[in-house]
């Protein structure tokens, strides 16, 4: 049976505020505003799909993507809130800036997560059974609008920092949330268990501390009643090279992983008339930190489609997260 699943990191800062404040304009998101946008001159673009916001998002809508130009390098850097002024004072301009830019960021994320349900069928020929928003906290009362774009929600992972925790959201009845530690979250979507990780920078680049993380992983999942044996991870590993997830997820789990993608890295939702390949998936366009890397012994096959970092505002394609999502389609054997 085929799973469709897809992840997406935003880019929230660690504070123990999880308003939507937590993941506006912060500076990776910049910096990958600032990376990005030259790379995509007048001519290329990001596609937008149809879509209609008074249906459910998982209805796939027939029709031509329409190519929309990305913003200014420059769009994302005003200034933020007077965190030092008092309360009482006056509203100053900088609010006003940034509460729009709030309201703005919200928008891009219901957005992008209605156009990953058209994206699926358009570039894996399946429907979306799965979304995991990495570094989102949806019980917050600001984020209470993605159920109704990124699909009902079915369980959020909820750390003291806002970087630290996961939303799950589709279709009823398809997935079920098995366990979660700090830095990732696992679940099963029709049968395939999957884990979706945002490995800690403090672990994240040393072999010895990153084998542990996941072979924590293992240990509670095989003595969790509904868990077991791994089908594929997920996610921003912050890796310091392409092959190190691979070999840590490899000794953790002890079984064998590999990553499902390799080759030139060029996001699905954007065109070029020759496509704009990347470096990395990172808001340097440096490192291939987003991956999928699945088992050997369990996955039949497995089809990758990154997504770019690029969301709508009301007049073009900017970035709303540093890090590219990840789109699989996975066969279990």
């Amino acid at each position: 049976m085929e799973v469709v699943m897809a992840y997406q990191s935003l880019n929230s800062n660690s504070s123990t505020e999880h308003d939507v404040a937590a993941s506006t304009r912060q500076a990776f998101q910049k910096a990958a505003q600032h990376t990005l946008a030259p790379m995509y001159p007048k001519g290329t673009g990001v596609l937008r799909y149809p879509f209609d916001p008074l249906l459910d998002p998982s209805i796939v809508l027939e029709g031509p993507a329409e190519l929309v130009p990305v913003g200014d390098k420059n769009y994302l850097d005003d200034k933020k809130p007077n965190k030092k002024r008092k309360r009482d004072a006056a509203e100053t301009v900088e609010d006003v800036q940034f509460a729009a830019a709030k309201s703005e960021m919200l928008s891009m994320v219901e957005g992008k997560a209605r156009q990953l349900y058209q994206f699926a069928p358009r570039e894996v020929g399946a429907t979306l059974d799965l979304i995991v928003f990495g570094e989102m906290d949806s019980t917050h009362l600001d984020w209470t609008s993605i159920s109704g774009e990124a699909g009902k929600k079915i369980h959020a992972s909820v750390r003291p920092k806002a970087c630290n925790c996961f939303s799950i959201h589709g279709p009823s009845g398809t997935t079920q949330p098995i366990a979660e530690g700090e830095g990732w979250c696992a679940v099963r979507c029709r049968g395939v268990l999957a884990v979706f990780v945002h490995v800690p920078n403090s672990l994240a680049a040393n072999k010895n501390e990153a084998t542990k993380f996941y072979k924590n992983i293992k240990n509670i999942l095989l003595n969790t009643p509904a868990g077991g044996v791994v089908d594929v991870v997920i996610g921003d590993t912050n890796q310091p090279r392409e092959t190190f997830s691979p070999e840590v997820i490899t000794s953790g789990m002890d079984q064998t992983f590999v990553d499902a993608h390799s080759g030139d890295i060029s996001p699905g939702d954007t065109w070029a008339q020759k496509p704009v390949v990347h470096k990395g998936t990172n808001s340097a366009n440096s490192k291939k930190f987003d991956v999928a890397v699945y088992n050997t012994s369990t996955v039949k096959k497995i089809e990758v489609k990154y997504i770019s970092q690029f969301s709508f505002t009301a007049k073009s394609a900017v970035a709303y997260t540093d890090h590219m999502g990840v789109m699989v389609k996975v066969d279990k054997k």
